[in-house]
């Protein structure tokens, strides 16, 4: 019955930070398109952060509390659901094709490396204190600064391709639609007005959705340490299979979203952005707020770790040497992987999830 209580209070964070985080992605894009940022910067920068906030927000509760096994846990899940689950399953039902390779493949092996240097530097040092915490922090930067830059450029582009037809810029533009919600445009000033009561309202769903997405992520942390101690298991292993998954959410949504629209390139982009951040982002900011102990529970560095890695190097290898794009037995063999993950950390732990102290 315990057990029961604090599942539900478990899902009630789940619920809290997935429908918090809609609120304020949907506030900030909004606020973004007001002033007038092009919708591609909002997507390489707001967006692609945004995604990532579940994670955040329950790694720096986690870390706040000194459960900082349940913060990595968290991140290094995360990654292994979006890798081996998300992306296996586009793989299986859509075989998107990567449009382009070099952008692939700059953020696959950024990807690697980022990892590699977290799983280095524990190994070495048996920590992730806060100097690589803000260096990691620093990575996050030059990664989002990165993505504008080649925002600008394929803009440029595009900006020029259009001005050698002028009848087609014409025939395209028409500035009063595709308006974010609540504006209107002023054909005589060339200008927007925006209404007061969306305004209002916008702030509002701001407020209360980063409000729920903290008060979520309390939830998902206390209940979850709680589940652990009632399983007697440690904090890492629920982090790893039940706080990841929900906190992975977001990525599911807009890889189905991607599925759905055809344009599956899109959702393998979003994987892989999601990914970068959940350890530069993620983990650095946890690192920073408390150093990540990793000499106290190996399974992190012998475990987690490594089999993270092999799923993000199989994930890149095979869409840079997929010469016609990915294939369907590759996302079977990263799904088979990835409940190979999940068995594997079940069983190193030696305590069954399922068993008499469910009763």
């Amino acid at each position: 019955m315990v057990l029961f209580f604090h599942g539900m209070l478990f899902a009630v964070g789940l619920v809290m930070i997935i429908k918090g985080s809609d609120w304020f992605i949907d506030s900030a894009v909004w606020t973004a398109e007001v002033f007038r940022i092009p919708p591609i910067i909002i997507g390489v920068t707001i967006i692609s952060i945004c995604t990532t906030l579940p994670e955040t927000f329950v790694s720096i509760t986690a870390a706040w509390r000194g459960e900082t096994d349940m913060a990595i846990g968290n991140s290094l899940g995360s990654i292994g659901v979006n890798t081996g689950f998300i992306m296996a399953l586009l793989l299986i039902f859509a075989t998107p094709v990567i449009d382009n390779r070099r952008e692939f493949k700059e953020n696959g092996f950024f990807l690697i490396g980022v990892l590699l240097l977290v799983w280095l530097t524990g190994s070495y040092f048996g920590n992730i204190g806060r100097v690589p915490g803000v260096l990691l922090v620093i990575i996050m930067l030059l990664f989002i600064v990165k993505n504008v830059m080649s925002a600008r450029k394929l803009m440029d582009l595009d900006i020029r391709y259009d001005i050698e037809d002028e009848d087609k810029v014409k025939s395209h533009y028409d500035p009063s639609k595709d308006l974010p919600e609540g504006l209107a445009y002023d054909e005589v000033e060339n200008d927007f007005d925006v209404s007061r009561q969306e305004i209002i309202r916008k702030v509002i769903l701001f407020v209360i959705g980063i409000s729920l997405v903290i008060v979520g992520s309390n939830f998902l942390v206390v209940n979850g340490i709680k589940i652990a101690e009632i399983l007697r298991v440690p904090t890492i292993l629920v982090a790893v299979i039940f706080t990841s998954v929900g906190t992975s959410l977001p990525e599911l949504i807009t890889t189905i979203s991607s599925i759905r629209k055809g344009v599956t390139n899109l959702g393998v982009g979003n994987i892989i952005g999601a990914n970068i951040l959940n350890i530069v982002q993620v983990v650095g900011i946890t690192a920073l707020i408390s150093p990540i102990s990793l000499s106290h529970d190996r399974s992190i560095l012998l475990v987690q770790l490594p089999l993270v890695f092999l799923l993000i190097t199989l994930a890149v290898c095979f869409g840079i040497f997929s010469k016609k794009g990915f294939l369907r037995w590759q996302g079977i063999l990263l799904l088979f992987l990835y409940f190979l993950f999940l068995i594997i950390n079940i069983l190193r732990e030696g305590t069954p999830i399922i068993g008499p102290y469910l009763f």
